[in-house]
């Protein structure tokens, strides 16, 4: 037994020591930098922060019996995340490690998390290396292996978006498995991996199959002899296939979901699109673009030199370095030219210029081993150089990490020429060495010096780094400000009593951490119109956020508000105070001075009531005002309005509106200014952005957005549509507005209007005593009410799908979406039972295709084990000629074209930008 035990601990020590020397890099530089767990920093900032722990959060209550993993009922009314389960890697078995993380320290452990897929990474990649290079060296197949878990596109977007490491873990096992594929014809672990791949993440997984389906195609019309293309095309189209059937019952309703979402709707023909994608630069724009770009270069500067040197010292292999060429397009085009990557990216991208980019690194890293392997012998150096060299290696390393941590903030602009200087400076220093010493060049020389290049990079990038310039969504403690009001306030949970966070403080996604039901979300692919929807009912937009910000009193009433987190004071005549609590205990430079505040919302409607069913034919129509009158009408029965304009005078200036408006009786009154030239845009598409400060009765309005919660200036991203102005009594108001520019007040459109706060305490009186029982499971819901003869129609504050299955009284019912954010269903007279329970589109088909696939794989498996099966020619032929056809049309539209266009599309944005400047 003790023998077998040292036979395996021989055979995985080779696989081990590229792991422990990439952990031994990410835990110094998370002991230095004083990152949890060894620190109150954080490796986390942008989409970790506000989208990835939030969803985590929803994982680890999925794992612990608390949620469904297909829906979430906290955020944005009732929200499929079927998307979300694929697009933030939530079922990659690096996963399961959640489970055991506290669940208040989820965003704290994706340092944790990271590292472990890092170091997966560099075991991954060494065993592709030492299957594809036996005779490479074995510290250059550590060195190269090291390299792939600390690429740049690694240290880059690791800290700001982890589930996209979970493939860039796994990848160099799908080219394992592609390779044993090719060259034994052998299926399953190909399979198996690109099942696996697209079941954990849809979207890197498509990029790495057109790298696969690009590689092999390469691979298959170079290397291949003419005789073996059908035999390859038919093994690569049938182990693709079998594999993304397997992964359907994600996939489908991934991609259900994505097409009625507002994520999906791109706009205009495919060919219009294809047209735009061309006509982009050569590069975009930006120097955090750029620092993207270059970045994705960065450590293999050794690696690059030994390319170059094997391409001229082995030039005579023309097949070869034909080869090397077409991989090397393949790998750095997208880098170049901008058309090239919109493809790879399937038309657009925000924010992460090269999300496919560790495809660069492995591309070289394997070009280089090729290489290597021929060019370098295993030479001896002597044991004092080595030491002497590790002594200097590491001296330089802790002098770097001493004096970055020591340095001011500074740029991105910085960052780069510092970074491209050290890999040119790296580049040119290999390179001589290689020129001159040519065959006697000793590779274990320069291992130490690869380290600190390697060193410079992960220690600088790993946590966030000191030379990018943050936005305020960008980093921030609100997973830890929303932990903290959870526990220091006791929040109860609940799905159906809504909550809601006028001040943004928390940002938008806080709900999922909270368990408790809002309109706030950032997480998934929401209904085509439910952000438009919401914007008609008063709350903000911006990009793909659904915001709290805004709405009104009656909003928060329809949508069952029960209770506001908030750090600024509410007005006491719309919500009482319940508890607060001092400062916090957190050290951080973003914690709020004055900790937060739990507020009962004094109007309160049912969570479900019941309109007559002449309703649901409404033309509800998208002023907030007439949206606001018809659903008051059609609940009270008043025909009176509930909320109407406002007859004021103006007096006006150059940069200065001032109204004056008799209030009659008890009124809410709200306002609202749009650009009337980017009516439905964001706000950041408007000159009007931030460029307006309100005054009632000379005091200034607060319009708290993302970051500043005592931010004055309207309007902002995440605070532009409905302003509250305050509750008044029979009085006369001044309301002044200032502008920044005389020039503004030509395209802003003011509005004011009065919400009768009378109507509406006679309403939620009115309501007080109806019978509403609600009950729900972690994906269902459970509405009990009386209907009547003239109220036979519910109204639900669930946003309404096609995965809703809804029944009334135990009968199949078909609701209907009213007003974007409502369910609407039939009812009786009477007692009524309504069940909604969800059921995500193309789970059962996607179920049946799986499980259809895995039936075909067993049977073909077991058939082919009793004598083999031969597939007729004539299939291998049409599989061949399919082939041909689509890496050619790939080929050419993909690369070909955007390669020509690249150009003159450059230099027609350069004359574009000199007559802007003219």
């Amino acid at each position: 037994m003790k023998e077998k035990v040292n036979v395996l601990a021989k055979k995985l020590k080779p696989y081990s020591i590229p792991g422990a020397i990439t952990l031994a890099v990410v835990l110094i530089t998370l002991i230095l930098k004083g990152i949890w767990p060894f620190g109150g920093n954080r490796i986390d900032y942008f989409d970790n922060m506000q989208q990835v722990a939030p969803l985590y959060a929803h994982l680890w209550d999925f794992m612990h019996g608390k949620a469904s993993l297909w829906f979430d009922w906290y955020t944005g009314l009732g929200t499929n995340v079927s998307m979300s389960i694929s697009a933030f890697s939530m079922l990659s078995p690096f996963n399961l490690l959640l489970y055991l993380v506290p669940r208040n320290l989820i965003l704290e452990s994706i340092s944790i998390l990271t590292a472990v897929k890092m170091v997966f990474m560099s075991v991954a990649m060494y065993a592709l290396l030492n299957h594809k290079f036996p005779k490479l060296l074995y510290p250059v197949k550590t060195a190269f292996a090291v390299m792939y878990s600390l690429c740049g596109y690694v240290i880059l977007y690791g800290s700001c978006f982890t589930p996209w490491m979970d493939i860039v873990a796994l990848f160099p096992l799908l080219m394992l498995a592609l390779d044993r594929l090719l060259t034994t014809g052998k299926k399953l672990f190909y399979i198996f991996m690109v099942a696996l791949s697209f079941i954990i993440n849809y979207y890197l997984s498509a990029m790495a199959l057109i790298y696969v389906f690009l590689v092999s195609g390469v691979y298959i019309l170079l290397l291949c002899e003419r005789k073996e293309w059908k035999k390859h095309a038919w093994n690569l189209g049938i182990g693709t296939a079998a594999g993304m059937g397997l992964s359907c019952f994600v996939l489908i309703p991934v991609f259900m979901q994505l097409s009625g979402s507002q994520r999906g709707n791109a706009g205009g023909s495919i060919v219009s699109q294809y047209l735009g994608w061309i006509k982009g630069a050569i590069v975009t724009d930006g120097s955090m673009a750029a620092f993207q770009r270059y970045m994705m270069l960065y450590g293999l500067s050794f690696v690059l030199a030994v390319i170059l040197i094997g391409l001229k010292k082995y030039k005579e292999d023309k097949k070869m370095c034909r080869v090397m060429a077409c991989l090397l397009g393949i790998a750095l085009l997208p880098m170049f030219v901008e058309g090239i990557n919109l493809m790879w990216h399937f038309g657009s991208y925000n924010g992460y210029t090269l999300r496919n980019g560790f495809l660069i690194a492995f591309t070289l890293l394997c070009m280089g081993a090729y290489y290597a392997q021929k060019m370098f012998a295993d030479m001896p150096l002597e044991k004092k150089y080595i030491k002497c060299q590790i002594v200097i290696a590491a001296v330089m390393c802790l002098v770097y990490a001493a004096g970055y941590l020591l340095i001011p903030q500074n740029n991105e602009i910085l960052a780069t020429i510092f970074f491209v200087a050290v890999f040119i400076t790296m580049f040119i220093v290999y390179l001589r060495k290689l020129k001159e010493e040519k065959d006697e060049f000793n590779v274990k020389s320069v291992l130490a010096v690869i380290a600190v290049e390697v060193f410079l990079g992960a220690f600088a990038l790993i946590g966030p780094p000191k030379f990018y310039t943050y936005e305020a969504y960008q980093v921030g403690d609100y997973v830890q400000y929303a932990n903290e009001a959870y526990e220091a306030l006791d929040i109860e949970e609940s799905a159906t009593d809504r909550i809601v966070n006028p001040d943004i403080s928390l940002n938008a996604n806080y709900p999922l951490i909270l368990r408790r039901g809002a309109l706030s979300s950032f997480t998934a692919a929401l209904e085509s119109d439910t952000q438009t929807f919401a914007k008609n009912w008063g709350y903000s937009k911006y990009f793909l956020w659904l915001l709290d910000s805004g709405g009104t009193v009656f909003t928060n009433a329809l949508f069952h508000v029960t209770e506001a987190v908030n750090q600024n004071d509410l007005d006491p005549a719309l919500y009482t105070l319940e508890k607060s609590y001092a400062d916090y205990d957190i050290d951080s430079k973003e914690a709020p001075q004055e900790g937060y505040k739990l507020y009962s919302a004094n109007y309160r409607l049912p969570f479900a009531m019941t309109v007559a069913s002449s309703f649901a034919s409404e033309d509800l129509g998208v002023d907030w005002v007439d949206l606001h009158n018809k659903f008051y009408t059609a609940l009270s029965g008043d025909k009176e309005p509930l909320v109407k304009g406002m007859s004021y005078s103006v007096k006006k200036s150059d940069t200065v509106l001032e109204y004056n408006t008799q209030i009659s009786g008890n009124a809410a009154v709200y306002l609202k200014i749009v650009d009337i030239n980017n009516r439905n845009s964001d706000a950041n598409a408007s000159w009007l952005i931030s460029s307006m400060h309100v005054y009632v009765n000379d005091k200034e309005v607060p319009v708290p957005t993302l970051g500043d919660v005592e931010n004055t200036a309207y309007f902002t991203d995440y605070n532009n549509n409905l302003l509250y102005l305050g509750c008044f009594d029979n009085e006369s108001i001044d309301i002044r507005i200032e502008y920044d520019d005389p020039w503004y007040l030509k395209v802003s459109e003011v509005s004011f209007a009065q919400l009768d706060m009378d109507k509406m305490e006679k309403l939620c009186r009115a309501y007080e005593n109806t019978k509403c029982d609600v009950s729900y499971t972690n994906d269902s819901l459970t509405v009990k009410l009386d209907g009547s003869a003239t109220k036979n129609y519910a109204l639900i504050p669930v946003v309404y799908s096609k995965n809703w299955k809804v029944s009334v009284n135990g009968q199949q019912v078909q609701a209907k979406e009213i007003a974007g954010l409502f369910t609407g269903v039939k009812i009786h007279s009477g007692e009524n039972t309504i069940t909604m329970e969800f059921e995500p589109q193309g789970r059962k088909e996607g179920l049946l295709i799986t499980l259809a696939t895995l039936l075909i794989l067993v049977v073909c498996l077991v058939i082919d084990h009793f004598k083999k099966i031969n597939v007729p020619a004539w299939i291998q032929y049409c599989a061949v000629f399919v082939w041909l056809q689509l890496l050619n049309a790939v080929v050419v539209a993909m690369f070909l074209i955007p390669v020509i266009a690249a150009v003159p599309a450059f230099l027609y944005q350069i004359i574009l930008k000199i007559m802007q400047i003219l």
